[in-house]
């Protein structure tokens, strides 16, 4: 059941209506059967996983409660993460055929980080197996994220929510916001990439233009599933973790990974690159290389190999091939050279009086969003070859001869002037959230009535005439879910 589908927004009209009919204590058994069903309909073979995921994490609790062993956490985790490592890469490496859980990589990071931070005694393990059940297969983050810890969901799930018009409100507003970027925009550039693909002899703009697209592309289907999801969520009252916080704003690399996919990054942050970095064998090889590379330097090289570890597995999670190896390989160069390189560049910035922001501010702008685009190149492409050639197209022939005819061969004007106009709205949004962080919060109250329900009418009537549709396109597929 996709999170598009019109059966998809009747299960959660039910389960909203009935969950605020129940008493206030079985309120959270609403979404156990929502996430049951949901879970069930995607395939029970992935239901049986994601139930033993969720058995084990919680089983693994209570004994990492009871006796605090590192050994029982490496079983359960090798257990958890190594059935994700099985299904997602032995079909690559044998030619076999696996059946993938819905969410599979989800609920797998989710409780795993459950039994790390029982381990580390961050929380209390749970009691109840079905509330662990809840909280690994919550029906409205199975499809994509985010990822969340059991300190800021748990709870959450299971104690209950009142009816709050500015949840509904507000849910409803980021829900509709999320249906537009998705079904407007992300979709309807979905031809380019298709088209960048066939590997046609194509005008250097051609290609640096559909990578340029593909990115928007990216960030529209990967954002507007998580606003539906995280809108759907708000009117029970519960809120997911942001997982998006306007990348093309980054003034860095660094920047950008704060900004994209934040749960990813933090939950890779907390529970590898931290311990890594902070680990006897680190400590070791800093003190061992210090009178070589001095004291910064000799602290900023566990870090810097750490994080280069952390991105190449972040690449290999996206998928099993070369591509996504180099993919993770070079977003991990590019961090730990700018994090060796950093003591130099303070040194500069302060010794020419550059200003952290104003007129150098479009220049870092710049230099970030060349550096991701690089890695575009990979991140739609199947082969390094593939990704190359195209690297190569895009310094050549920039004869802008039969440009119109050539842009007419990928869609016709009409859906240009759509996508155009859909981008430049959500670049508008996006200026003014990061502007004013709590805009879209601040737009549910009841002051901004008048903005809100004619925008959003605005909206509905966009998607449901200009919303991809029919043959070409396939509005139940989000990129992210297949990771």
């Amino acid at each position: 059941m996709s999170i598009l589908s019109l059966d998809f927004l009747g299960m959660a009209l039910a389960a909203l209506i009935l969950y605020y009919a129940l008493p206030m204590k079985i309120r959270w058994l609403v979404l156990l059967a929502a996430s049951g069903l949901f879970a069930a309909l995607a395939g029970w073979q992935g239901a049986a996983h994601l139930a033993g995921a969720a058995l084990l994490s919680w089983g693994g609790g209570l004994l990492l409660e009871k006796k605090r062993s590192r050994w029982i956490l490496a079983v359960c985790l090798v257990i958890d993460i190594g059935a994700m490592a099985f299904i997602k890469y032995y079909p690559t490496i044998s030619g076999a055929t696996l059946f993938v859980p819905l969410g599979l990589s989800y609920f797998t990071f989710q409780t795993a980080g459950y039994l790390i931070d029982v381990y580390r005694k961050k929380v209390t393990a749970e009691r109840n197996p079905l509330k662990s059940l809840l909280f690994a297969g919550y029906f409205l983050q199975l499809p994509q994220g985010p990822i969340s810890t059991w300190k800021e969901l748990g709870s959450q799930l299971t104690e209950g929510h009142r009816l709050d018009p500015d949840n509904i409100a507000s849910g409803f507003q980021r829900m509709v916001w999320g249906y537009f970027k998705k079904m407007v925009l992300a979709d309807r550039l979905a031809v380019m990439t298709d088209a960048l693909l066939k590997g046609e002899d194509m005008p250097g703009w051609f290609v640096l233009g559909g990578v340029v697209l593909y990115a928007i592309r990216l960030y529209a289907d990967f954002s507007g599933g998580l606003d539906i999801v995280r809108g759907i969520s708000r009117m029970f009252g519960v809120r997911l973790p942001e997982n998006f916080r306007r990348p093309f704003f980054a003034d860095s690399v660094a920047d950008y990974w704060r900004r994209w996919h934040i749960t990813l990054g933090t939950w890779f942050r907390s529970y590898l690159l931290y311990p890594l970095v902070t680990s006897k064998a680190a400590v070791a090889f800093t003190k061992a290389v210090t009178p070589v590379f001095g004291k910064k330097t000799a602290r900023a090289l566990p870090t810097a190999f750490a994080t280069l570890l952390v991105f190449v597995l972040i690449g290999i999670w996206h998928m099993a091939s070369w591509n996504a190896v180099i993919f993770g390989t070079y977003f991990g160069l590019v961090m730990a050279i700018s994090l060796l390189l950093e003591p130099m560049w303070k040194k500069i910035n302060k010794g020419l009086h550059l200003p952290k922001k104003g007129w150098l501010l479009p220049f870092k702008l710049i230099r970030t969003w060349i550096l991701v685009l690089i890695a575009q190149y990979f991140a739609f492409t199947f082969e390094p070859a593939q990704a190359w050639s195209l690297l190569q197209q895009t310094f050549a022939n920039w004869d802008f001869t039969g440009f119109a005819e050539r842009c007419e061969t990928v869609m016709p004007v009409l859906e240009w002037i759509i996508a155009g106009s859909a981008a430049v709205i959500l670049l508008v949004i996006d200026i003014i959230t990061e502007i004013k962080n709590n805009f879209c919060d601040g737009l549910a109250k009841p002051k901004w009535f008048w903005i809100r329900w004619p925008a959003l009418i605005v909206l509905i009537v966009a998607i449901a005439v200009f919303g991809c549709y029919g043959e070409g396109f396939d509005s139940a597929s989000f990129v992210y879910t297949q990771f």
